[in-house]
């Protein structure tokens, strides 16, 4: 499932692959940011955990944020399709 969050200055779009309810993949395929690279990082924290309610990376907070609501909108959009 393909999510994206853009804000004026830091754009993600992340891949999440779902299977039995859980989460067992997150590509970003793309991370627009100033220096923010370092967040990337936070996929892995919310796939071990799973749920996006996860500390942001540190120096890299406005990044973290834009990620993690991109991953809250692919969950969004499989939670929709499953529903209907």
């Amino acid at each position: 499932w393909e999510g994206v969050c853009e804000t004026s200055l830091i754009k993600a779009t992340v891949r999440v692959t779902i299977d039995a309810a859980r989460i067992t993949d997150i590509k970003i395929t793309r991370h627009v940011c100033g220096k923010g690279k370092p967040a990337e990082a936070i996929t892995r924290t919310v796939t071990e955990k799973q749920t996006t309610k996860v500390d942001t990376v540190s120096g890299a907070t406005g990044s973290s944020i834009v990620i993690l609501k991109a991953i809250e909108n692919a969950v969004a959009k499989a939670s929709a399709k499953t529903e209907s």
